[in-house]
């Protein structure tokens, strides 16, 4: 992939994120049982859906259209949320534009909420563990001794055992299965991936001349940390982020997909279209938005390594041609891919 293309790409794959990550933030506009914005009674009211979701849930179609008799309202796309329930099984129509599934949810509404469902918790994620593993590995790596030997084991401990066994046990034995338990229990096992990586890369930058020159006029090991050796990961940390996030959503649809994930999930939907008797266009629905949404992270991961990396070598970081070697004594080195 030339570094045009690559930009080109880049460009594509971000986009495509953006308008993911737009349909999660306002998924109201696009389907709820409130109106986006009432003009009534004196009063001006935004957002109902949001602010008063209780309500409207308890409220049917009928006594919703009373309560807003008579205000001038402008709707979502589809008036129903994904948690409503109608007759099950229905033809694709204005009402529901790909139909209800067996449980007489709109397919639509939960394609809308099951694009929040992936991203936040995994986006939510990939911060934690790649700033707690940026940190950790970064200490580890200029530090030495006794930090490195207490990042570095642990992470090779966690690095045994696969993300999806260990986050699936979570999920498990967890007394919800709420967000928060994805988030926490992937933290738990991510950083370690994230602390490897930027643990080789700092064990090299601590070898340059501008760190050399630093140690030897007295520097404190923090101002190292922070004047030469952060500014100079952020290619790794960027990059490590993009590689993870698409690995997540796939986790978090996998599991729902097995009955032990978020309920309002793609991996849900996918399964209950799967069953006899379910609805084609919630399995036919799940699966494309997933393919999409995975597909266009993916891309957006390596499209930014070859657009990034002229921009890293000119700061002295690593770029795409190094990777990491194999284990030697019990340590892992930085090596060239030319060598």
């Amino acid at each position: 992939m030339t570094e045009v293309r690559a930009r080109r790409w880049f460009s594509a794959a971000g986009l495509a994120v953006a308008i993911l990550a737009s349909i999660a933030l306002f998924a109201e506009l696009l389907a709820a049982d409130a109106p986006i914005v009432v003009f009534g009674h004196g009063r001006v009211q935004l957002l109902a859906a949001v602010s008063e979701t209780t309500r409207y849930a308890a409220m049917s179609r009928e006594q919703i259209d009373a309560r807003h008799a008579g205000d001038l309202a402008l709707w979502p796309l589809v008036r129903q949320s994904p948690e409503r329930a109608t007759q099950p099984l229905l033809r694709l129509s204005l009402r529901h534009p790909l139909g209800t599934d067996s449980n007489g949810r709109d397919v639509f509404a939960n394609l809308v909420y099951g694009t929040r469902t992936a991203l936040a918790p995994a986006l939510l994620a990939v911060v934690l563990s790649v700033l707690i593993g940026a940190l950790l590995g970064s200490l580890a790596g200029t530090r030495g001794g006794t930090w490195d030997e207490l990042v570095a084991r642990p992470a090779e401990f966690l690095q045994a055992f696969p993300t999806v066994l260990v986050v699936a046990l979570a999920m498990s034995i967890a007394p919800t299965r709420a967000a928060w338990t994805l988030v926490l229990s992937v933290t738990a096992v991510r950083w370690a991936e994230t602390a490897r990586v930027v643990r080789v890369d700092s064990l090299r930058l601590i070898t340059d001349e501008p760190v050399t020159a630093a140690r030897a006029l007295g520097a404190s090991s923090f101002r190292i940390l922070y004047r030469h050796i952060w500014p100079r990961l952020w290619l790794t940390v960027v990059t490590s982020a993009l590689a993870t996030l698409p690995a997540l959503v796939a986790l978090e649809a996998s599991l729902a997909f097995l009955g032990i994930g978020i309920p309002s999930s793609w991996g849900t939907m996918l399964a209950e279209g799967m069953r006899p008797g379910g609805s084609t266009w919630s399995a036919v629905g799940a699966a494309g938005m997933l393919f999409f949404t995975v597909g266009a992270t993916r891309v957006l991961a390596d499209a930014a390594l070859k657009t990034l990396s002229p921009f890293a070598s000119s700061l002295g970081q690593p770029g795409e041609a190094e990777t990491v070697s194999a284990p030697r004594n019990g340590r892992l080195e930085p090596s060239s891919a030319e060598s």
